[in-house]
């Protein structure tokens, strides 16, 4: 079942993931290698995360007896749609060879874009997942 652990594990390795991506585009040139790991583990682990926060913990809010529950899971739902909009349009529009060929442009819209991850991953932390343990329904283990 889902839980604030599980869910809250997973933002502290998106964290790490993001922070390691960072550190790539940091690099006065690209290693492809180390940039390509970074950014498949990372939107690997990303969908995978919204995913099921789409299909199990929104719902599950939305359908609680706390309205402020539901209504903040709407919310979070909506802009996090918003938000992993813009996170693939930032993955198509940077193929490796554009990458290569400004390497300094990516590496603005990569921290552009992780600094609007990691202020949702706070937001999340301290405004959504809180409503998890508040909703009867979610007494669960991790």
């Amino acid at each position: 079942m889902l839980s604030r652990k599980t869910l809250s594990a997973e933002h502290d390795e998106l964290r790490e993931l993001a922070a390691a991506l960072l550190a790539c585009v940091a690099a006065p040139h690209c290693d492809p290698s180390r940039l390509g790991k970074a950014r498949w583990l990372l939107t690997r682990k990303l969908l995978a995360h919204l995913a099921k926060e789409d299909a199990l913990l929104y719902p599950r809010l939305r359908a609680g007896r706390d309205p402020r529950a539901a209504e903040v899971a709407t919310r979070f739902a909506a802009e996090m749609g918003a938000l992993a909009d813009r996170y693939r349009a930032y993955i198509a529009a940077w193929p490796a060879e554009r990458i290569a060929d400004d390497w300094i442009a990516f590496g603005a819209a990569t921290r552009q874009i992780l600094q609007q991850l990691l202020r949702r991953i706070g937001g999340e932390e301290t405004m959504l997942y809180t409503l998890i343990e508040e909703t009867p329904s979610h007494r669960t283990a991790a």
